[in-house]
């Protein structure tokens, strides 16, 4: 069940942070895109500006060369495509290459579109274009409006400023894109895959402890019901015993019965606490459980519950010393308070030698005021101390044979933290004090 809750926790976590990250990377990749097409145009944009300072040399070679006067807007002849390559190398060519950087330039190409002759002229060459495509892309960006885009036949993206004598065109091949599209979802993969396996790790670790409460309730529920059986068991066996003695014995005389029902009696009234003790703790435990409460005197309910308990302690020859101030008012109820003192009182009586003697203490402090109880004859092991409060436990063999269910200080536990109060357990060689904080009222 648990490596089961444990794997369903981890992949829970796994798929959520998973979605998030892809969310982000998806983000994060479609930003860079915007941003590698924004630099590409851009780019392109610092590759044309220098084709000013060449339009008149390029006029001028077309002046002196016959072979381009007989050019018109029909396709250039083959000589025509290779003599325009070759009109760069002037030093604004060389300041662009400088900006944009030399192994871009090179990748990039650059012609102008004469539009009274109709003539290409190449000004330079990228490494990745044939020059016959070229001369077919220019022309068609020639008649397209939009100044930047793809031409999806020749696979080129291209930028165009045009003029009303001719359109300056920049030529690059798809690949210059997708080779940065490629390398940024690359590495974000590779991020994805780091984080993943981070988040595997955190996540392993968190589940166990996320599984760590889930574990000790299971163990709690297991102690639960292996003490609720042990403590039932005892008085179920002594009733079914005693009533077969009874039914073996029709002529057993009245004070010999009288023996076994009165041990019948005691043991139903011990399931019976335990009943009672159970049923008040869950409904302590009640999440819907609300108090309302009030002006209490907490000096008054430690005498009451005191003087309720003189003959168990007279009974037990313990002597109760007392160190109660007047009218110390608390923010409680009266129920609670003097359930509380009752069995702080009791749990004290149970745990006391004969001949010993136990101390109650009513205090008001600055921020609180407090009821401390403190047995001077047993000691709880510092093992047990931590465990205490907790349902049916009696870790300490020597304080376990009390005839107690181990509920009585859950219980008072409970109720302390329903009316805002907290109680504290100490244990040293001189005794066990166990104090409860209340809040003071206003």
């Amino acid at each position: 069940m648990l490596k089961d809750y444990r794997r369903r926790f981890i992949l829970s976590n796994m798929a959520l942070s998973g979605l998030v990250l892809l969310v982000t990377f998806a983000v994060l990749a479609s930003a860079n895109i915007r941003a590698d097409y924004s630099e590409l145009r851009n780019t392109m944009s610092i590759i044309v500006k220098p084709f000013e300072s060449q339009i008149d040399k390029i006029f001028s070679d077309e002046e002196n060369d016959p072979e381009v006067k007989k050019s018109t807007h029909d396709e250039p002849s083959q000589n025509d495509k290779h003599r325009d390559h070759h009109h760069s190398g002037a030093p604004s060519d060389e300041r662009v290459a400088n900006e944009v950087g030399t192994d871009t330039y090179d990748l990039f190409t650059t012609a102008i579109f004469h539009k009274d002759s109709g003539i290409v002229s190449i000004i330079s060459e990228g490494t990745t274009v044939d020059s016959e495509i070229i001369q077919k892309a220019v022309r068609e960006v020639n008649l397209i409006d939009s100044d930047f885009g793809r031409l999806r036949e020749y696979d080129l993206y291209y930028y165009a400023e045009r003029t009303p004598f001719d359109t300056k065109v920049a030529l690059v091949s798809t690949s210059y894109i997708t080779m940065k599209i490629v390398r940024t979802v690359l590495f974000l993969t590779g991020i994805f895959i780091v984080l993943m396996g981070f988040i595997a790790c955190i996540s392993i670790n968190l589940s166990k402890v996320a599984v760590k409460p889930l574990e000790q309730a299971i163990e709690m529920e297991r102690n639960f019901v292996a003490d609720i059986s042990h403590d039932l068991k005892t008085p179920i066996t002594i009733v079914l015993t005693n009533n077969s003695i009874l039914k073996s014995n029709p002529s057993m005389d009245f004070e010999e019965r009288k023996q076994w029902m009165e041990s019948t009696d005691a043991a139903a009234k011990n399931m019976m606490k335990l009943v009672n003790e159970m049923l008040t703790l869950s409904s302590l435990e009640s999440v819907e459980r609300k108090v309302e409460k009030e002006r209490v005197n907490l000096s008054m309910a430690a005498e009451k519950c005191l003087l309720q308990l003189e003959s168990l302690a007279y009974e037990q020859d313990i002597t109760i010393k007392e160190d109660i101030r007047e009218d110390v008012f608390i923010e409680s109820t009266s129920e609670y308070t003097e359930r509380i003192c009752t069995g702080l009182i009791e749990n004290a009586l149970k745990y006391e030698p004969k001949g010993g003697s136990i101390e109650i203490s009513v205090l008001p402090l600055k921020k609180s005021s407090v009821i401390r109880v403190k047995n001077s004859g047993s000691t709880i092991s510092p093992e047990d101390l931590p465990h205490v409060f907790e349902r049916f436990y009696r870790g300490d063999k020597a304080r376990s044979g009390s005839g107690g269910h181990g509920l009585g200080l859950p219980i008072i536990k409970q109720i302390t933290e329903l009316i805002g109060a907290d109680i504290t357990a100490e244990s040293n060689d001189n005794g066990t004090t166990f104090t409860v904080y209340f809040t003071n009222d206003e």
